[in-house]
């Protein structure tokens, strides 16, 4: 029989795409993951997952069985959330800022578990540029922010914590010739095509990095799609460095993309809440930075 623990593997190893950086997250061996997985395919009766040089990869079969492991254990969750805990119900309406990052790649699960287990709480989503989001987290205006916390400005008026910490890779069309290499470093990089997202300040952060290192991008296209970003690397017309957040190892045309861990030091992207300084987190707003404490941080993807 196929266990929770076998479907929590599967799901890890899909997100991160290796097995030894999956079982870092899982705090187990990388033979208990490997050992896990080769039952789960046993039981299954077809392979799931795909190796090679770089890592793993779900095959089609594989694809369709994460979107059935998904959804048993948001089922799970949900289960959970439903038995009734021994603490009073909180009420009242959550004004919650996020950036355009957070609200495409981060949001929607955080959110609907959390609104499931506040079924008395209305949440109003916000969307605004970090700028915003720090003036209105101090003015009142908003009550609490999910946003990047990279590059915050305003850290004498406003308090954050970090909850996810999402390592920044290389991203390739698949078979390139950087692939091939036992060490790829900034320097290599430095001779490719590079295609630059804009938004998030993400152009901000690359700069910082590459100047850190004391090289510059090739950069011949800069875009606010990531879509487009995975379209055209899935066709050889460039490379770039995303965080594993945003990664999916095919485009929208179905074509592949490959992910290498620079030999660089390269910042993780950190996500996390941002509240004011001067104001106590009470309520909708309390009970929101404690559920992502303790259900979303702080862990690593």
């Amino acid at each position: 029989m196929i266990s929770l623990r076998q479907v929590k593997y599967f799901i890890t190893v899909c997100q991160v795409m290796k097995i030894n950086e999956a079982a870092s997250q899982l705090n187990v061996s990388a033979s208990a993951v490997s050992s896990a997985l080769k039952d789960l395919q046993e039981q299954v009766g077809a392979p799931l997952l795909e190796r090679h040089r770089r890592g793993v990869t779900p095959t089609p079969a594989g694809k369709r069985f994460l979107q059935h492991c998904n959804a048993i254990m948001a089922s799970v969750t949900v289960a959970m959330e439903d038995i009734p805990k021994n603490k009073p119900p909180v009420s009242g309406k959550l004004r919650l800022g996020v950036t355009v990052t957070i609200a495409g790649y981060f949001l929607s699960s955080p959110l609907s578990r959390f609104s499931r287990a506040n079924r008395g709480i209305e949440v109003e989503v916000v969307e605004c540029k970090r700028e915003e989001l720090e003036q209105r987290v101090i003015s009142g205006d908003l009550d609490i922010a999910l946003m990047l916390v990279s590059n915050l400005k305003e850290t004498d008026r406003i308090r954050h914590e970090t909850l996810v910490r999402s390592k920044r890779r290389l991203w390739v069309q698949a078979g390139h010739r950087l692939t091939l290499k036992p060490e790829v470093s900034l320097a290599d990089v430095a001779r490719e095509p590079y295609i630059q997202l804009l938004v998030d300040e993400a152009q901000t952060t690359t700069q910082t990095y590459w100047e850190k290192h004391g090289l510059t991008p090739n950069t011949q296209f800069e875009t606010t799609s990531v879509e487009a970003i995975r379209s055209l690397i899935a066709i050889g017309r460039g490379v770039t460095i995303l965080s594993d957040m945003l990664y999916r190892s095919w485009s929208l045309d179905a074509e592949r993309i490959e992910s290498i861990t620079l030999a660089n030091d390269i910042p993780t992207m950190d996500i996390g809440l941002v509240w004011s300084s001067d104001r106590r987190l009470a309520g909708p707003a309390k009970a929101f930075h404690e559920y992502c404490k303790s259900e979303v941080g702080l862990r690593k993807t």
